[in-house]
């Protein structure tokens, strides 16, 4: 009998990465002609840092 587990395996990472990513996906979403797309990535950076954790 097979048992398939899940694990919660998401590691964690930090604003600054995620924000990265998300612009680079921007990018190539604009070169792509996909505006749209590369408009709604660069407003999830903003809520990225809108909601990022504030120092001690």
């Amino acid at each position: 009998m097979h048992h398939s587990k899940t694990y919660n395996t998401a590691a964690r990472v930090s604003p600054l990465v995620l924000a990265d990513r998300l612009i680079s996906m921007a990018q190539d979403a604009d070169r792509a002609g996909f505006r749209e797309t590369a408009t709604r990535l660069l407003s999830l950076v903003d809520a990225v840092f809108d909601e990022a954790p504030r120092g001690h």
